[in-house]
Order: structure tokens, then C-alpha cells, then sequence
């Protein structure tokens, strides 16, 4: 293992998470074109995101202060080492826990936040391909997706501004999702965040859908899972 991969070796599931910001994401990139290790890890991590995009942030928050029962053990501990295996495994426990819950939250929620930012037009951009989402429900929204090719699948970068008024929205902005539905017709929810007057969103989120292979990405309220903007695309 070398230098330069010891420095990268846990921006893996940052990175399939959208967790990154812009300048580490292109320097992690950097790194994986001469980093097959770190393409792997990756590739393996690449579906986490759509699972994790099932959870609830209730359930998120619940596996942080979940005890599961312990397994049973084929033959007990000498009583000498009985506490320093217990202090271990709790310590270890608590660290994979409180690391996979930190992601689930990270994937589930993006915060908007009040930003000047240009909705660009389809256009080609460095490193993929820009596309303004249609409006199809009258929502207060202008959005846009640059889709990435990689090698686990596709990167999804989503910047969505809220356009309604401030007597328009609820205290905390309303809730939306990304998802998206491959040429088979199957969806997923990718990632969620909350809009408000003023606010412009922009996160990262990945599928292992290879962009040829998407058949459209929509935005979707969380109430009724109601479509309010949509990208269709068309199969190669």
C-alpha cells in the first residue's frame, strides 16, 4: 500500500455518498484514475447509496442506540480476558455503528441552504453531461442534473433553487427527493433534502444505473410521492 493510497483509503464511501465536497471529489478522482484498490472499493460500495436511501431518518437515528444481542459463543472467554474482549467489541461496535448511521443521515438528508447559483441549460460540461429538469406539477422549482459516468455507474450532481414565496412554505421548507428510474423501469430513491424561500440545493448522490442506461430522473414530493419535475431520456 502506498503513500498516496493510505491518504485515500477512507474517502470511499464519502465519495458514493456525495459526502465529499467539490474539491476533495476532484481530487479523489484524480486519485482513482491510477488507483485500482480504491476503484474497487468503489465499485463495492456503489449500491449503498440506493439502500440506505430506504431508511428513514427515524431508523437512521435508531441503530445508533440499538444493543443487539450479543451471539452465542462456542466456548467462554478465560474469566482474565472477559472484560478487555468486552471493552473491544463495544468499542468497535459503537465505532462501525455510529459511522454507518452518520452515512445513512448523510445520504437521507441534504439541508438547502441560501446560495446565488446559476441553473445552467443541457449543455456539455468537463467530466458529464448538464440537464435542465422539466417542470411537470407547477412547483415553485428550477432544477438541473449533471450526470457523470463512472466506473461503479453514474453520479448524479442535482442543483435545485426554490422559487416560491415565503408565505408559499412551511417552517424548515418543504420536503423533496431524487430518484431514478432506469430503462427497466425500475425506481430509486436516491436522496432527500428539505426547500425553502431562497434556498438553492446542490448534492451528490450515485447508482450503479450506467447513464446510458437511465430512463429518467424526477423530483418527487415526500407526501405523496407526487412528481413535480421530471427528465426523461432517451434509450440509446
Amino acid at each position: 500500500m502506498n503513500a498516496a493510497h493510505e491518504r485515500f483509503a477512507t474517502w470511499d464511501g464519502a465519495y458514493v455518498l456525495g459526502a465529499l465536497s467539490a474539491a476533495d471529489r476532484a481530487e479523489y478522482e484524480r486519485h482513482l484514475d491510477g488507483c485500482a484498490l480504491c476503484r474497487a472499493a468503489v465499485a463495492e460500495l456503489a449500491p449503498t447509496a440506493g439502500l440506505l436511501s430506504r431508511l428513514s431518518p427515524e431508523r437512521a437515528r435508531a441503530i445508533d442506540s440499538t444493543d443487539p444481542a450479543p451471539a452465542a459463543a462456542p466456548m467462554a472467554p478465560h474469566p482474565a480476558l472477559r472484560g478487555r474482549l468486552v471493552r473491544t467489541a463495544r468499542r468497535r461496535r459503537h465505532r462501525t455503528v455510529a459511522l454507518w448511521a452518520g452515512a445513512a443521515a448523510a445520504a437521507l438528508l441534504v439541508i438547502a441552504v441560501p446560495s446565488v447559483l446559476a441553473l445552467t441549460a443541457p449543455a456539455d460540461d468537463a467530466g458529464g453531461t448538464v440537464y435542465a429538469l422539466e417542470d411537470v406539477a407547477g412547483a415553485p422549482l428550477e432544477a438541473s442534473v449533471k450526470l457523470t459516468s463512472v466506473e461503479w455507474g453514474t453520479r448524479i450532481d442535482l442543483v435545485c433553487q426554490y422559487t416560491g414565496e415565503v408565505l408559499d412554505a412551511p417552517p424548515g421548507g418543504w420536503p423533496y427527493a431524487l430518484a431514478v428510474t432506469d430503462d427497466a423501469g425500475a425506481t430509486t430513491m436516491l436522496s432527500t433534502w428539505r426547500a425553502g424561500p431562497g434556498s438553492t440545493t446542490e448534492l451528490s448522490a450515485g447508482t450503479d444505473v450506467a447513464a446510458s442506461s437511465i430512463g429518467s430522473i424526477e423530483i418527487r414530493t415526500l407526501d405523496g410521492d407526487r412528481v413535480v419535475m421530471r427528465r426523461e431520456f432517451d434509450s440509446p
